[in-house]
């Protein structure tokens, strides 16, 4: 009995040691799950019937309380200024936005059209576009190639005949034209920011790649009227020969650059960049950004460097303005081209206006002149050319001496004549920028499908690199659930190419307070009666005429959100790091191996062959966030960027947030492995397929 009992015995502290270390497990496991818990979920998405106060999402309840006791806000408004400053979240604002992003043209028709030229520039492949789509036969596309049917000169280059051209405009199912593209060539948000799936499907607020910006500006007739967006001056002898003299604003002659010679190294210069890659601001640096994603909730502030910061839907509707109006207004550029390109407004007006697309604005023939002087003769009423659909902000001015401000960069704010009937965008004050606004708010990440998501969801790994993630200390910038900490940290800090980070700098000094009209404002305002209200910019700036501190004083850039990586290779603020599909080989234990170099870095992605502008491949996602976590692919990377020469003049070669998880960091090409798994499963519910 005694050695029967000592047998039971054994048994039972067996039995109780198994359950004990299957319970730890278990409650380890329970514990770990619970840590991963936020970095799986879903994140929160926009209420409807909320309301926004300068980027503050109030519940009605909330509004109430701020409206009733408004004197913990900045600025101490009165209840009434805030009152007529909240911005209620509507369905039919939701609605509105959509409309607006998908149909109402960018820019203003005079500008664009008239003097740059694009929809002429697009009239020169109209014949190859049609052709292409009925191809197509009714099946979607996310990259229209048309084949010449004439050869075609761009820049320095002329295509033969025949020669094929990806033009990376999308088609969906049954369209009969480009998403974005319309048939009199204005463009809309939508030709950037929509995408069609491989099955056809559209994808709304997922960046356009792929889209050949680059072609679609040297084709326009004139596109030299847009050179303040890149590092070229026009007053380089080199482009001396056959331009107009005229009298700069100093009552000085000046010779303009030959207009062929000018336009030629312009469309030289642009077709140097990769596509999907677009510039707008007029700041003189070539800091060509990356197209990014829409997933625009809880992601401020916006852009790049983050300089869209104040205002409604904090910041974003300031970035639609500037999309409508300061990014865009070619001609309204002039009024600080001294002050920030060191070019005279007089000059900077010759140069767009002496080879203009129609015939009757370009400069006459005869003794110089003033080019603004002979813009009012061939235009007389701005409102009516190139401050279509746009007014001064107040506090900024009168036109054409308007200050920047941290809300308007140009002074002007795209809102349309409230009571102009024919105008599918007008409203009060801001109506169109807030409901686009709203409507880019409610996009989040379409669910990643793909089987080797499913895998890595099936097997443990996505949810293993959440651990990483934290371990490594991405979470403390990419906090979730929006894996930002909206902030714009200095260049020093973040170390990549620090042009897209210094765009704003040249204004340092030239801000005024930023201001605006209340959102239940009649467009055009009264000179008497308009209610103006402050900005407040006391989260942001150190004060009201001064840049985001951020940005102070050497440039600086927000913390991009990791939501939707799956779908927006390649990567970083100046998007230099790049793989092509293929060019890694992934080894079982996690590693990876260079099976061809020649798919590293925008050379062998987004850049094309050196040997023609315009060809391309896609960058992977995930080869390429193999090179973004790991040293030594990275510096493979960078070495093949900066070997090409229009790249470095570009300012994009993949340097910079050296926050690596490799070997030297202590982590296995296993948690690395894991690590890119879970980046990419950050769509709209992480933690499920």
């Amino acid at each position: 009995m005694g050695r029967l009992r000592r047998i039971i015995l054994s048994i039972f502290l067996a039995f109780v040691c198994l359950t004990s270390l299957l319970l730890h497990d278990a409650l380890f496991s329970t514990r770990r799950t619970l840590a991963n818990e936020g970095l799986l979920a879903s994140a929160p998405t926009q209420p409807i019937g909320h309301y926004d106060y300068f980027g503050q999402l109030l519940s009605p309840q909330a509004a109430a309380q701020v409206v009733k006791n408004p004197r913990r806000l900045p600025n101490s408004p009165s209840s009434s200024q805030v009152k007529r400053s909240l911005v209620r979240i509507t369905d039919n604002m939701l609605e509105s936005g959509e409309d607006l992003f998908f149909e109402r043209k960018l820019g203003d028709t005079f500008g664009l059209q008239a003097v740059l030229g694009f929809g002429f520039g697009l009239e020169k492949v109209q014949p190859e576009l049609a052709q292409a789509i009925q191809t197509l036969a009714g099946r979607g596309t996310s990259n229209l190639r048309i084949q010449l049917q004439k050869s075609l000169s761009l820049g320095s280059v002329t295509l033969p005949a025949g020669f094929p051209i990806d033009t990376g405009f999308d088609v969906v199912p049954g369209g009969t034209s480009p998403i974005g593209l319309k048939s009199n060539g204005d463009i809309t948000c939508a030709i950037c920011h929509v995408a069609v799936s491989e099955t056809g499907q559209r994808l709304d607020g997922i960046p356009n790649g792929d889209l050949d910006v680059r072609l679609l500006v040297a084709l326009a007739t004139n596109s030299a009227a847009g050179f303040a967006r890149l590092n070229i001056n026009p007053l380089d002898p080199r482009y001396q020969g056959n331009g107009k003299t005229i009298i700069d604003s100093q009552g000085q002659l000046v010779k303009l650059p030959d207009p062929d010679k000018f336009e030629q190294a312009f469309d030289d210069l642009v077709l140097s960049l990769p596509v999907g890659f677009f510039e707008s601001s007029p700041d003189g640096i070539n800091n060509t950004t990356q197209i990014p994603s829409l997933f625009t909730f809880g992601n401020q502030p916006y852009t790049a460097g983050g300089e869209f910061s104040i205002g409604p839907f904090a910041g974003l509707s300031s970035t639609n303005n500037g999309v409508h109006s300061s990014e865009i207004n070619i001609l309204a550029a002039a009024q600080l081209s001294a002050e920030t390109l060191g070019i005279d407004p007089e000059v900077y007006l010759g140069v767009a206006l002496q080879n203009a697309a129609i015939p009757s604005l370009r400069l006459p023939d005869g003794p110089p002149i003033q080019p603004s002087l002979w813009l009012r003769q061939v235009a007389p009423n701005p409102a009516l050319a190139e401050l279509e659909d746009q007014i001064p902000a107040p506090g900024t001015g009168t036109y054409p001496n308007l200050s920047p401000s941290l809300f308007t960069f140009n002074g002007l704010v795209f809102s349309p004549d409230t009571n102009d009937s024919q105008d599918d965008a007008r409203g009060l004050y801001l109506a169109a920028n807030n409901a686009m606004s709203v409507w880019q708010n409610s996009l989040t990440p379409p669910p990643n499908r793909t089987p080797e998501n499913q895998a890595a969801l099936q097997s443990g790994s996505v949810q293993r690199g959440a651990k990483v993630f934290e371990d490594a200390g991405c979470i403390s910038c990419h906090i979730p659930p929006f894996f930002t900490d909206n902030k714009i940290h200095p260049v020093s800090e973040i170390r990549t190419n620090p042009a897209r980070g210094r765009s704003r700098l040249g204004l340092i000094d030239l801000l005024a307070e930023p201001k605006i009209y209340t959102p239940t404002t009649t467009v055009p305002p009264s000179s008497r009666g308009s209610a103006v209200v402050d900005v407040p910019t006391e989260s942001v700036a150190n004060s009201s005429t001064s840049l985001p501190s951020g940005l102070l004083p050497n440039g600086g850039y927000k913390t991009t959100s990791l939501r939707g990586l799956y779908l927006s290779a390649p990567y970083l603020h100046d998007g230099g790091v790049a793989v092509r599909k293929g060019a890694l080989r992934f080894n079982q234990n996690g590693s990876f191996t260079v099976v061809d170099s020649t798919g590293l870095g925008l050379p062998g992605t987004l850049l094309g062959l050196p040997s023609s502008p315009l060809p391309s491949q896609p960058a992977d996602s995930a080869s390429s966030l193999r090179a973004l976590v790991d040293r030594d692919l990275r510096a493979q990377v960078i070495a093949i960027n900066q070997a090409f020469p229009t790249l470095t003049i570009n300012n994009l070669d993949g340097t910079g947030h050296e926050f690596y998880v490799d070997g030297q960091e202590g982590f296995t090409a296993r948690q690395q492995s894991d690590l890119v798994n879970f980046l990419l499963a950050l769509d709209d519910n992480p933690g499920e397929f």
